[in-house]
């Protein structure tokens, strides 16, 4: 082997033997790196982890989102012009929202009365649910 190093002729295209890359061994040994989380993932990931606050002298794990909230209508409450403003326009677009829903709802119920009027996709997915 040493034999071989030495009539070994470093060149062009010809890398010194210790630089050259070794069999079995990675060359990106960390691997790719990891997919980077888009902000929306990032944001309701984290909404959902959890913080522990005192309420009423009694300790409480609730979400970042419902302290977020709870913040909101504190804000609210103590007449802050801001937060009354950011409670009205978020609370108004919230019901309408639940009101939006609850008419589909209502309708989708109506329409269900008659099983006559559903296609055989809506037959079989309510049969689907009816067995689980």
């Amino acid at each position: 082997m040493e034999d071989n190093n030495r009539n070994y002729e470093v060149g062009y295209r010809k890398p010194p033997k210790n630089t050259q890359f070794k069999k079995g061994v990675s060359g990106n040994p960390k691997g790719r790196p990891k997919k980077v989380l888009d902000f929306d993932q990032e944001l309701l990931r984290e909404a959902k982890s959890l913080i522990t606050i005192n309420e009423g002298g009694r300790r409480r794990r609730i979400s970042k989102h419902v302290a977020v909230i709870k913040q909101m209508m504190n804000n609210a409450m103590k007449g802050s012009t801001a937060g009354l403003r950011m409670y009205r326009d978020t609370y108004r677009q919230a019901f309408e929202r639940v009101a939006q829903l609850e008419l589909q709802q209502a309708k989708d119920l109506e329409r269900y009365k008659d099983v006559r009027n559903l296609t055989d996709e809506e037959l079989m997915g309510i049969i689907l649910a009816a067995q689980e």
